[in-house]
């Protein structure tokens, strides 16, 4: 008896080892974090070229915080779902152009708008609130509605599929409908202590005809097609990885408290993942601080480091800033000037490129709206 207990055990954890490593195999990307070894940065150790773009302030264009931002035509469009509740549009040296939707609950408007897209095929702006997707044109005039029956997050399209994350009590996370909302193909079931469990941006564009998803509190990164969804990358944070069947089983209250630092101080858990054609960047919390990885996809080459413990010799403030996306030339940051601790440091970051003194006193003075940092690495 004791020798087939014995070899049951050995099976088991056999299967296990092999289960894992297949899922190793299989993903595209396989990233070992190594949590104790951090190391002393500065910000021109992995930026090797920047541009900063300071967005107009005035009435309509006052900004409470940038959910998501996308370059199209030399332009940017920015979302802000809390504060305007629409889509602004700016120039990309800082001009306010225009809003796209508006504050409501009539045709074009929204009470809490989650995430944009652009369609280069039809032109169009297409804005996901309140289950349903809102159509524009690019000059911001509405133009119908597509009603859903659920309630989405993120949304991506290929030709004329969407893929939305999806919240509530649904028994997936992911659905791929028609052009028309009709659901084809569900991805990624959840479980039972399973709560909201998409990242506040899961989605990134990958291939022509493949997506990136993140789930919230989640170690693996996937690839979504029509088809399948299959670990595209997988974070390994060593003995310091989250246990994840004890933090789902937590409340809220309780899993709050692992997101502020208070109940997780030998458990990673990540805040942010981006990707483009030649970096990896993960952002992750532990014990309420901020560690940043960011890796070269064709040589291994990394940089790991603490925020706080980060030498800003760029930007001059760790804390006015923050990631926010990413395409194939640029990481995106956002800076909040209020952050900065004096006009004197303010002064510094600007100085850092350009010498147009006039600009540079217009731009300490007019400050209420964030700086769009384009950032390439050199990692």
């Amino acid at each position: 008896m004791k020798f087939r207990t014995h070899n049951t055990i050995l099976l088991i954890a056999l299967f296990f080892l092999l289960s894992c490593t297949e899922e190793k195999e299989s993903s595209e990307y396989y990233i070992e974090i190594p949590v104790a070894k951090v190391q002393q940065a500065k910000t021109s150790d992995f930026i090797s070229d920047f541009k900063a773009v300071k967005l107009e302030f005035t009435d309509n264009s006052m900004l409470h915080s940038v959910r998501k931002i996308i370059r199209h035509n030399n332009l940017l469009y920015i979302l802000d779902t809390f504060g305007a509740k629409c889509v602004l549009v700016y120039d990309m040296s800082g001009k306010f152009i225009r809003k796209i939707g508006s504050y409501g609950r009539g045709p074009g408007q929204f009470t809490l708008p989650q995430d944009f897209l652009i369609d280069k095929n039809t032109n169009e702006i297409e804005i996901i609130a309140n289950r349903k997707i809102s159509y524009f044109s690019l000059e911001g005039e509405y133009l119908r509605q597509l009603n859903l029956g659920f309630s989405g997050i993120n949304f991506r399209k290929i030709v004329k599929e969407y893929f939305i994350a999806i919240i509530g009590p649904e028994d997936y996370k992911v659905v791929c409908t028609d052009e028309n909302g009709k659901i084809k193909k569900r991805f990624l079931p959840t479980n039972n202590y399973y709560e909201s469990g998409v990242a506040f941006n899961c989605f990134m564009p990958q291939k022509s005809d493949e997506l990136l998803f993140r789930p919230r509190d989640r170690d693996t990164i996937y690839s979504v097609s029509s088809s399948s969804a299959v670990p595209h990358t997988i974070v390994d944070f060593g003995d310091y990885k989250l246990r994840l069947n004890e933090f789902l089983k937590l409340d809220r209250s309780q899993k709050a408290k692992y997101y502020k630092g208070g109940a997780n101080e030998d458990q990673c858990i990540i805040n942010n993942y981006l990707e483009n054609s030649h970096h990896i960047q993960v952002v992750y919390n532990m014990s309420g601080l901020y560690y940043y990885y960011i890796q070269n996809k064709f040589t291994g080459n990394f940089v790991h480091f603490k925020k706080n413990d980060l030498n800003d010799d760029i930007i001059g403030e760790r804390d006015s800033w923050g990631l926010t996306g990413a395409d194939d030339e640029y990481f995106y940051y956002v800076i909040e000037p209020y952050r900065f601790k004096s006009t004197k440091e303010l002064r510094s970051f600007f100085e850092k490129f350009t010498d147009d003194e006039e600009y540079i006193q217009e731009m300490i003075h007019e400050t209420s709206n964030p700086i769009i940092l384009f950032a390439k690495y050199r990692v």
